[in-house]
């Protein structure tokens, strides 16, 4: 019994002292590969040789918003895995995996514009293998790529942007709830939920999305070689399937994740190459500094990102079913 005190006192002794190493991190996202907690291992997934070919992965909605628990968004993940690849000599072709509806715009195209460094600095190809959905901001990433490669039964498309505003003007009226703005100019309020919005206003908003929009267009123009006019006729919005993403010039193949990443090997002029994947070293480290987040965290159940879905005002490259 004395024993299991000395041990279970070693383990708390051990846990306090790493928690104040791990307090102790305060770096940014490009800090994040680095340290000692969340540094990249490489799994083999197939292959042999000294050449690898990179599977990365973009799962979800595209959003540079950090969760209240401060656990890194998928962009700066993919951000940093695209930074150590494009130091390894040995990387020869990238396949990158989209299973995403889209998301923010700004979030969206900084991890394009990575892309697109990647192959400019690397001058390697990369391929594209879509999931369940690749759509909006999901097939904005897409058009960086050498080859595109879903499924007849994918879900793409939805071209185009949206920025939602929500009202209850009406509601906050019927419940005697009034704001009342003090302001330096006659838009400092735009959008506000609490009172109607006017032709002025929408027509700034408009401006707006109408920016981001033809910026989409300009990247499906260049990375998928279609004339501006053609793109302008497709991107109104409306999701395709695989199959009629082909024949709209959009996709270039149909094939799995393992046929895509076939298909950058024979890009990559490798005979062999050893297909890998990144992923975060499992480390004391890193459990206890998740272990601290989530303790530290006032929203656990993420309810307050709920609530405020549609409170802060985004240009978003996202398929919202219902909304766009």
């Amino acid at each position: 019994m004395q024993r299991k005190k000395w041990i279970a006192l070693i383990i708390v002794m051990a846990v306090l002292f790493a928690g104040l190493i791990v307090e102790g991190f305060t770096g940014t996202p490009e800090d994040l590969a680095n340290h000692p907690g969340y540094a990249w291992e490489e799994n083999v997934v197939s292959g042999t040789g000294n050449a690898k070919i990179i599977q990365l992965f973009v799962n979800g909605v595209i959003s540079g918003e950090r969760n209240a628990a401060g656990i890194p968004t998928n962009t700066e993940i993919l951000r940093e895995q695209l930074r150590y690849a494009e130091e390894d000599e040995n990387v020869k072709a990238l396949v990158l995996r989209i299973d995403s509806p889209g998301g923010e715009v700004v979030a969206t195209d900084e991890i394009y514009n990575r892309l697109l460094r990647f192959k400019q600095v690397r001058n390697i190809p990369i391929v594209v293998s879509m999931g369940s959905t690749a759509a909006s901001g999901g097939y904005y990433l897409a058009t960086a790529a050498d080859t595109i490669f879903a499924n007849p039964n994918t879900l793409t498309g939805s071209l185009g942007v949206i920025f939602n505003l929500v009202n209850y003007s009406e509601a906050a009226n019927k419940l005697g709830i009034h704001q009342y703005a003090i302001k330096s100019g006659r838009f400092k309020d735009i959008g506000s939920p609490t009172r109607p919005v006017t032709a002025q206003e929408q027509q700034i908003f408009q401006t707006l999305v109408n920016e981001s929009y033809h910026k989409f267009v300009d990247v499906i123009v260049k990375g998928r070689n279609l004339s501006r006019e053609r793109v302008l006729e497709i991107a109104d919005g409306r999701v395709y399937s695989g199959e009629q993403a082909k024949q709209l010039g959009l996709i270039d193949k149909f094939g799995d994740l393992e046929e895509a990443t076939q298909h950058a090997l024979s890009l990559s002029g490798e005979q062999t190459a050893t297909v890998v994947r990144y992923s975060d070293q499992i480390s004391f480290s890193k459990l206890l500094f998740s272990m601290k987040q989530h303790w530290s965290n006032p929203d656990p159940l993420g309810l307050s990102r709920i609530l405020d879905r549609h409170s802060t005002h985004r240009l978003l490259y996202q398929f919202i079913p219902g909304e766009s």
